[in-house]
């Protein structure tokens, strides 16, 4: 996991996104909240995981001159397959099972949600 300052100018919200694992599971609900979070404190920019997926090439080209962040809730890592299935290999990378969530048993409380987010905030 890299942490580092965010670049100072700020300028082009739109060039920090994140793209998270939005599955059924415990660990995919706070992945997609904390990604929603990120979006609306204006961190990053929320994106579609399925965009990466499915997106025209020129969609991915665009997703190549992005800072992005990828949250992928477990071990399935889907946001890394998407990713290198694509293609783009230049992003920023975390897992919350890395992070001590446990896959079924992770409780989605915001005090949960919270601790992931100020992990995420500083990855840069």
């Amino acid at each position: 996991m890299e942490t580092n300052q965010k670049p100072i100018c700020g300028c082009g919200v739109d060039e920090y996104m994140v793209l998270a694992c939005s599955g059924s599971s415990d660990v995919g609900y706070i992945a997609d909240q904390v990604a929603r979070m990120l979006s609306k404190k204006k961190v990053r920019k929320m994106n579609c995981l399925t965009v990466a997926a499915t997106g025209t090439s020129e969609k991915i080209e665009e997703f190549k001159k992005c800072n992005i962040l990828v949250i992928d809730g477990c071990t399935e890592d889907c946001g890394k397959k998407i990713m290198a299935m694509r293609g783009i290999t230049d992003y920023r990378y975390l897992r919350l099972t890395d992070l001590g969530c446990e896959k079924g048993k992770t409780l989605t409380s915001k005090a949960i949600i919270k601790a992931i987010y100020e992990k995420a905030e500083v990855i840069y």
